[in-house]
């Protein structure tokens, strides 16, 4: 998940200009796409509230 955090730092360059948001979902697909988290569990892990924040 360290990749998610560089992506927050590395979101305001104009070449990887992408908000929180955009970020969060990369992130997550990538682990699942990796094998990290299972498809299940990573629907189980989302937050609505958390997820309307982070477009604010």
């Amino acid at each position: 998940m360290e990749l998610t955090y560089l992506g927050f730092g590395l979101g305001y360059l104009p070449g990887l200009r992408m908000n929180r948001a955009a970020v969060a979902i990369v992130g997550s697909a990538f682990a699942v796409a990796l094998g990290i988290l299972d498809l299940k569990t990573a629907w189980e892990a989302i937050d609505p509230s958390t997820i309307v924040l982070c477009w604010e």
